[in-house]
């Protein structure tokens, strides 16, 4: 699963090594990227989830951040979450 960062102004470079950052965290906590980002999603919708995985996925989306705005707060309201939506928004799907 590829990652992207949304409603975000940073360049795509900037991006993708934020992305990267991202998923080498999700994968050192011993988590695919596919079952960190279902655990975040069943949690928001309020199903059971596996709690180290969801944590997983919140501290790799602080690390993509903080890589992306090298260390600085970021200036928009930007969140992780999986390229196949960014994909889907330029086909005009979303």
């Amino acid at each position: 699963m590829k990652l992207w960062i949304f409603d975000s102004g940073a360049s795509e470079e900037d991006i993708e090594a934020g992305c990267q950052a991202a998923v080498a965290l999700i994968e050192k906590r011993g988590f695919r990227v596919e079952q960190a980002y279902d655990a975040v999603m069943k949690r928001s919708n309020r199903e059971r989830f596996e709690r180290r995985a969801a944590q997983a996925w919140d501290d790799a989306e602080d690390a993509a951040l903080r890589v992306t705005y090298h260390g600085e707060e970021p200036p928009d309201e930007p969140v992780l979450g999986s390229a196949d939506e960014k994909e889907a928004k330029g086909a005009g799907l979303n």
